[in-house]
């Protein structure tokens, strides 16, 4: 049984998975906290139709700008959350987009304002555990954005081979209520079953890759 004093965080929790997620996390939870750059109208509402008892709080950020991830985990540095569920995703054919700050939106997206914030959010929490999640081919509407000549093709594979976000969504809440998943890091697939390594997650990649990572946030951090 779930204890029902949990604090939740979902970050891009506006649309696609990250609204599945945060819907599919609300029964287990007493308070529930939502990250997106946007505030949809009945985005809270449709939370509480979850619970109704649940306390459910939104918080305007834009993970590309890593900044604001900074002050967000800065304002949070005595918070805790039980669980961290982090989905905030970008889909577009443009090259390198930078922002504000001098990065590719994507990237800054999808992984220097990820780590920024699971880096931050664990200092408060030695024994936390962490998982990366492959959700697999997921229907959530960002291919609306594509020109029709991409849009069309991709359409039609999601028909045949994607699930809908709420049925990855109570995938990836199962990951989180694992007992196997409570400790350590863990490489989960789309049915919240533990995968192998590739031959690419050697030791040496990973030192390259985490030292890239520190130093690309800290050159952005001191501007």
């Amino acid at each position: 049984m779930v204890a029902s004093s949990k604090h939740a965080l979902v970050v891009g929790a506006s649309s696609g998975i990250g609204l599945a997620v945060a819907k599919e996390v609300a029964p287990l939870v007493a308070k529930l906290t939502l990250c997106s750059r946007s505030l949809p109208t009945d985005l809270l509402a449709s939370i509480k139709a979850k619970n109704p008892d649940i306390e459910v709080v939104h918080e305007r950020l834009d993970v590309s700008l890593l900044h604001e991830v900074r002050k967000f985990t800065t304002k949070h540095a005595d918070t805790q959350f039980d669980w961290v569920v982090l989905s905030p995703g970008i889909m577009t054919m443009n090259g390198r987009t930078e922002t504000a700050e001098g990065l590719d939106v994507k990237m800054s997206t999808h992984y220097y304002g990820r780590d920024l914030m699971a880096q931050a959010l664990s200092e408060q929490a030695p024994q936390a555990s962490f998982m990366h999640v492959d959700p697999g081919i997921v229907s959530t509407g960002l291919l609306d954005k594509f020109p029709w000549y991409l849009r069309l093709p991709g359409k039609a594979l999601v028909a045949v081979a994607a699930r809908s976000p709420e049925k990855c969504a109570k995938h990836m809440v199962s990951a989180l209520t694992k007992d196997e998943f409570a400790t350590g890091w863990h490489l989960v697939g789309p049915n919240a079953e533990e995968v192998a390594k590739t031959k690419y997650q050697t030791d040496a990649l990973k030192d390259v890759v985490w030292k890239h990572t520190l130093q690309t946030i800290d050159d952005v951090m001191k501007q």
